[in-house]
């Protein structure tokens, strides 16, 4: 059982943040390389530093011990933890000042991410845009430790609140693991939980802070994390009475690119989805009687009626009011 602060506990700028302002001693942009081959050179050093180091799982981090090139004990070669990879894109978007919409950084590189689950959580896997609780300690290549923040923190994507997006590998690994079993309201302003998820994942540039440095981090650095998965709340960014887990319209897991009514936002950010004057709240609006009062009420998404004779939900068809 792990004790951890309230919600009210902030990143500020911690390291891992993407949209935190930066100083003048840190945070120089380098001369901007070519992304895959940033990547390519990432990924030949990362499993390098594979083959020839083995890890040491210690409570609150990892250690690193240099071995002979795939020495059975490796991280390469080990097998208390197997050893996992995933391809990822890079899925960070940026607020445009000019149009103030979301707009895609540029970014087509499939990046291979390496990482090992010490520990599957016995709670929820989160959704993308699921807020997540989480600890981590951090690592360069060189071992050297460049952050930890162990108390958690509450992250969002995009940013929402209190909550702040996170890069995006870190963000896109939490979803191969669980969050903790089960989570205890100490009466004190600290909280146990148990049983968390945990990963330690091996993260290229391209996916962290690319050709950016911070405290501790060079530009085009990879970096690894030893992440604790802990507690979620499902979101709607718009609070328009839908999870954003719902606004999947086309189920390609990429809420980006599901904008019923083409007006440029996508629907987990519009309050109109199908641009008919009505909002989304308002079409999954009914009413009913309780204790002999009229109340109104959300439909739950399952239940939200299409139009008739039509094939999707009302709230989507902006011929249904």
């Amino acid at each position: 059982m792990k004790r951890f602060l309230t919600s009210a506990i902030v990143l500020g700028c911690s390291l891992l943040v993407i949209n935190c302002k930066k100083n003048d001693d840190n945070g120089k942009e380098t001369v901007i390389r070519d992304r895959q081959e940033v990547f390519n050179d990432n990924i030949q050093k990362i499993e390098e530093f594979l083959k020839t180091n083995k890890m040491e799982v210690l409570e609150d981090g990892v250690t690193f011990e240099t071995v002979a090139n795939e020495a059975s004990n490796s991280i390469w070669k080990q097998t208390e933890y197997e050893l996992k990879s995933i391809t990822l894109k890079n899925d960070t978007y940026n607020l445009s000042q000019k149009t103030g919409k979301y707009e895609k950084e540029v970014d087509n590189v499939e990046y291979k991410v390496y990482y090992l689950i010490i520990n599957e959580g016995g709670g929820e896997k989160p959704y993308k845009h699921d807020n997540v609780f989480t600890s981590y300690a951090g690592y360069n290549l060189d071992k050297t430790s460049f952050d930890t923040f162990p108390f958690g923190f509450w992250s969002s994507y995009p940013s929402l609140g209190a909550a702040t997006e996170i890069i995006s590998g870190y963000r896109q690994i939490l979803q191969q693991i669980n969050t903790a079993s089960g989570v205890t309201d100490n009466g004190d302003g600290t909280y146990t939980y148990e049983n968390p998820g945990r990963v330690v994942v091996f993260i290229p540039s391209g996916l962290a802070y690319f050709n950016t440095s911070r405290t501790n981090i060079s530009g085009y650095a990879p970096l690894i994390f030893d992440i604790k998965s802990i507690a979620l709340k499902e979101v709607d960014h718009d609070n328009d009475g839908i999870l954003d887990k719902y606004e999947d319209v086309n189920n390609n897991g990429n809420l980006w690119d599901d904008d019923t009514d083409g007006d440029g936002k996508p629907n987990f950010l519009d309050l109109d989805d199908d641009g008919d004057g009505y909002t989304t709240k308002e079409e999954i609006t009914y009413t009913t009687q309780e204790n002999g009062e009229t109340v109104k009420k959300l439909y739950p998404f399952d239940e939200i009626p299409n139009c008739q004779g039509g094939s999707v939900k009302k709230h989507l068809d902006k011929n249904c009011h």
